[in-house]
């Protein structure tokens, strides 16, 4: 037994041993990586072994090269945004009976700022690391560099890698041949990309500024930016726009990303018509536009690089949920260019998300995967395209059928004008055009309508007994249903008056006719009956403002108020009569609510006060002359507005006795139907 548990124990020893010597081994001995004449992007990274460097950690290779050192196993490794600095090492072997084997070592990654290649080499302080030469270094948008290597040799390479961008080590070995054929297949595809974003620029340009439509100005803005930041990206700007190391393009990558996020964000609102949105979505769009123009001007200190160049990874993604979800509720609701729109995000948001899968390594770095940012961008410019296209369209069905609905809508107004024309000449005829020119009375009427037709009306009843009926109406509101009731006032008045002289029955006997037909509308009603051989007047009153007498011996003027039901509440209209006497000289003033109740800008009411000190003033003008005075005063009053409020009508009743006879005339009336 003890001899068994002897050889259990060596032998657990002699297996640590093994293990320790096998550990040792496997982190100092790189893999050979075997080269060949006929490589075409042949993965490097699983022959070689990488070592962090903490930043300061600054010494000489040869020193840099003891440490802990980490095989890579993966074909695409990504460290995302880091201060690290990394080394990675490997050998080579050419094979024996070839040649010298010239071939490319690229590292496919065109935002590597600063990338340091050295070869192992015997000097006379024996082994050494020396900086491969700058010559051979190519230029190109990728870090690429021309070795030449004997047959049958084996050699050792260190690299000395970091940047400020996401970090993927992605080392790859051409030959020359193939290298040659990748770069064009590279510059074709890179010339369509930019070529397309260039045609975009000028064509979406010169219809920016032809149909004046912000959804444009603000497309090629964002074409123009999203095109900088792509240069930046891929290293073109660097190699072919402005010639410059990676590290100065990178500077303003951030810059170029935010703004193209930003106008991006204003393209989509005033494309999708955001504005017409309620709730958060239309702030939504201007505050993360806001906040990305902030970024960009916050990219300008290069002392906050770091933390922008993290924001400006994941705000794009932020901006495209606003922009899919708001470009669905669009198309949800009916708005056809969204559908193109929406697709085209989403077809970006797919291919960056493969790209940002193949910078974190977990899926494959190939050719599709390493350029597909750029060929979803042209895919969705193609469908944006599209969706313009299509919102051209639709604006200009919209704009036909807004011709279409507009020349509809100029005939069916040329057809009421025309019909309101009628209405008024038919208004027109029912007022006298002649004013009963009597002894002893002088009469003068003024009035205007609020609109084409209205609802005042006044009319005059010569008598049998040589009296004069004087009638003034007001319909509640204006327009054509006051103009038809006050038609229907006309007829019963025309009626009612010639069978009884009492003012106060007729009033009662028209009310009792129209009862059930005024609708919501009410009337106000005075009617005076004037015995013009002695000046006696009576005179009833239906909810009609107070008539307005001036003594012109004492220029008194007093209102002559007679409570009266208003026509149109109750069949049976309660009201009475009062009965007065004028004297030679005197004036009686009948008139609408119109003039009293007219308002200035600022909403104040034109009043009594004003109105009886304007009676007062102007005592001695003709009747005439005061209709003038009076409407220019409220006109003005009311700020000189086309129309009045209201319809206004001002009646002027002056008693002169003269001693000779004089039959009864016609003239004709000084009322304005303007």
């Amino acid at each position: 037994m003890n001899i068994f548990r002897k050889i259990r124990n060596i032998s657990f020893i002699l297996l640590i041993l093994i293990l320790g010597i096998g550990s040792l081994y496997s982190q100092e001995d790189v893999p050979v990586f075997p080269i060949s004449g006929s490589m075409s992007g042949t993965p490097i990274n699983k022959f070689t072994f990488i070592r962090k460097i903490r930043p300061g950690e600054v010494k000489t290779p040869t020193d840099l090269e003891i440490g802990d050192w980490t095989r890579m196993d993966k074909d695409s490794l990504s460290y995302s945004f880091t201060d690290d600095q990394f080394l990675i090492k490997f050998k080579i072997q050419a094979p024996p009976k070839e040649g010298t084997i010239s071939w490319y070592l690229v590292l496919n990654n065109p935002g590597m700022e600063n990338l340091t290649v050295f070869k192992r080499v015997w000097g006379p302080g024996g082994w050494t690391w020396s900086e491969l030469s700058r010559d051979m270094r190519m230029s190109y948008i990728q870090p690429a560099f021309l070795i030449e290597t004997p047959p049958n040799k084996q050699e050792e390479f260190l690299i000395h890698a970091s940047t400020r961008r996401s970090l993927v080590l992605n080392f790859q070995a051409w030959a020359p041949k193939e290298f040659a054929a990748h770069i064009q297949m590279e510059n074709l595809f890179l010339g369509i990309f930019f070529g397309a974003i260039g045609i975009m620029l000028v064509y979406n340009g010169f219809l920016a500024f032809v149909v004046k439509d912000s959804s444009y100005f603000f497309y090629v803005l964002y074409l123009l930016f999203y095109g900088l930041w792509q240069m930046s990206v891929t290293g073109v700007g660097a190699q072919y726009l402005i010639p410059a190391p990676a590290t100065s393009w990178n500077d303003y990558l951030t810059g170029f990303a935010f703004l193209s996020v930003a106008f991006s964000l204003l393209f989509t609102r005033s494309f999708l018509h955001m504005e017409r949105e309620t709730g958060w979505k239309n702030y939504a769009f201007l505050i993360l536009s806001a906040f990305a123009i902030l970024g960009f001007i916050a990219s300008l200190f290069s002392s906050i690089y770091g933390p922008m160049i993290w924001a400006v990874s994941w705000y794009p993604f932020l901006a495209a949920v606003l922009v899919i979800y708001s470009a669905a509720i669009r198309l949800r609701r009916g708005y056809r260019p969204a559908r193109y729109f929406l697709l085209a995000w989403s077809v970006l948001i797919l291919f960056v998300l493969i790209t940002a899968l193949r910078n974190l390594s977990i899926i494959q770095d190939t050719e599709l995967t390493h350029w597909s940012a750029q060929f979803g961008s042209l895919v969705e410019m193609t469908l944006l395209s599209f969706a313009l296209a299509d919102r051209i369209k639709t604006l200009e069905k919209d704009s036909l059928q807004a011709r279409l609905e507009n020349y509809e809508s100029q005939l069916k107004l040329t057809e009421i004008e025309q019909e309101l024309k009628i209405a008024r000449e038919l208004q027109e005829s029912i007022l006298p055009d002649r004013l009963p020119e009597v002894k002893n009375l002088k009469l003068s009427v003024r009035g205007e309508f609020a609109s084409s037709v209205g609802g005042d009306f006044y009319d005059f009843q010569y008598l049998e007994s040589g009296k004069l009926g004087i009638f003034l109406s007001d319909v509640s509101g204006h327009g054509v249903p006051a103009a038809i009731i006050s038609s229907m006032v006309k007829l019963a008045f025309s009626i009612e008056s010639r069978k009884n002289e009492d003012p106060a029955e007729v009033l009662r006997s028209i009310n009792r006719s129209l009862s059930g037909k005024y609708g919501k509308h009410f009337i106000t009603a005075a009617y005076l009956i004037v015995d013009p051989a002695n000046g006696k007047v009576t005179y009833s009153n239906a909810g009609h403002p107070p008539i307005v007498a001036i003594d012109k011996e004492s220029g008194e003027t007093k209102e002559i108020f007679l409570p009266g039901w208003i026509m149109g509440m109750d069949p049976n209209l309660k009201n009475s009569v009062v009965e007065f006497q004028m004297k030679p000289g005197d004036r009686l003033i009948v008139y609408t609510d119109g003039i009293t109740e007219a308002r200035s800008k600022s909403g104040e009411i034109f009043g009594f006060q004003r109105f009886y000190k304007l009676l007062s003033d102007h005592m001695q003008s003709p009747g005439e002359k005061l209709g003038e005075d009076l409407f220019a005063t409220v006109r003005n009053f009311t700020g000189n507005r086309k129309h009045f409020e209201d319809d206004l009508t001002f009646l002027v009743l002056d008693y002169l006795p003269i001693p000779d006879e004089s039959g009864i005339k016609e003239i004709t009336s000084s009322f304005s139907k303007s």
